[in-house]
């Protein structure tokens, strides 16, 4: 299979609600054009950031298509399914191909009350998805979620799939980069899906990195990218990192609230894409006025990378 070029930053969009819960458009629209103009190298829709566990069939669709006639024509759009049934994810699987996506990352929930599932039953979701569409397939592990490590021999087992070619690497441990690097070589490609260990996996390898922050930093995210995989410049990643990036993640850390401190963060960035879905609810008004001065500082901080990044181009 064709092996597409997923590098750079992709961003998990957040979804856009209104007050009643509903699919904001207005509001994913503004996302889109501000995302896109930090410079975003591709969007990823209904991810774990998007809330795309609490959308139904019809609301993950609804979204997928504002996604792609607003962006499809200008940078790649990779769906994201996770899904409790292999019959939906199938289903959302054609539909991405259908609207033209460049590759789609998959994860079943699978929860078993009595003892964990069998790797089988993970292995049969992944050949069915494969068996139903020509898409490039991301595995998503995220073990807290979905109840699935992929660790070594699942994922040595499931590089048998042809279509499976990246993984978003989200324990956020970062050896097992270098140990999926060293068990498969080249042929399925890691992709960052931590905050927590960026640095160093994009250091290790990576050279892709999808994580829900990048919707409050597009811009950093994209500058600490840069500093790292093609000028190779340790120092400037390392003040990038722990001044425009890590004081967002450590919010997120002190309050068990990631999505409603990713929507706060990006609401101080003037884009209202309102609350997370309940039971999720904002951050409290504390947290809200820290994220606004930190918003404030970090532009600060990103117009200064530019003017140090403008001699390099």
């Amino acid at each position: 299979m064709h092996r597409p070029e997923l590098a750079g930053t992709i961003v998990p969009l957040v979804t856009p609600f209104t007050p009643e819960e509903a699919f904001d458009p207005q509001g994913m629209g503004r996302l889109i054009e501000y995302v896109l103009r930090e410079g975003a190298d591709a969007l990823m829709a209904t991810a774990l950031t998007g809330e795309g566990p609490l959308l139904t069939t019809e609301e993950t669709l609804a979204v997928w298509d504002f996604v792609f006639t607003q962006a499809g024509s200008r940078i790649p759009i990779v769906p994201a399914i996770i899904s409790t049934t292999t019959q939906r994810a199938v289903k959302l699987a054609r539909s991405a191909q259908e609207r033209g996506a460049l590759a789609l990352m998959a994860v079943p929930i699978l929860p078993e009350l009595y003892a964990g599932r069998s790797h089988d039953d993970v292995y049969a979701f992944y050949a069915d998805i494969a068996s139903a569409v020509h898409l490039p397939l991301i595995l998503f592990n995220y073990p807290s979620l979905t109840g699935i490590d992929f660790a070594p021999p699942l994922l040595e087992r499931l590089a048998s799939i042809e279509s499976i070619l990246y993984i978003k690497e989200s324990t956020g441990d970062s050896r097992r980069v270098h140990g999926i690097h060293r068990l498969l070589g080249d042929r399925i490609s890691v992709i960052c899906g931590s905050p927590n260990v960026a640095l160093e996996s994009l250091a290790l390898g990576c050279r892709a990195w999808i994580t829900g922050t990048m919707n409050i930093v597009p811009r950093s995210a994209r500058q600490l990218m840069r500093a790292v995989t093609r000028l190779h410049d340790l120092d400037l990643a390392r003040r990038i990192y722990y001044r425009q990036i890590l004081p967002f993640v450590d919010v997120m850390s002190r309050n068990f609230n990631p999505t409603g401190t990713i929507k706060a963060g990006v609401c101080a960035r003037g884009v209202d894409v309102g609350a997370p879905r309940r039971p999720g609810n904002r951050v409290n008004g504390q947290d809200q006025k820290v994220l606004e001065r930190m918003v404030e500082e970090v532009v600060a901080l990103e117009q200064q990378v530019e003017k140090e990044l403008a001699p390099r181009t």
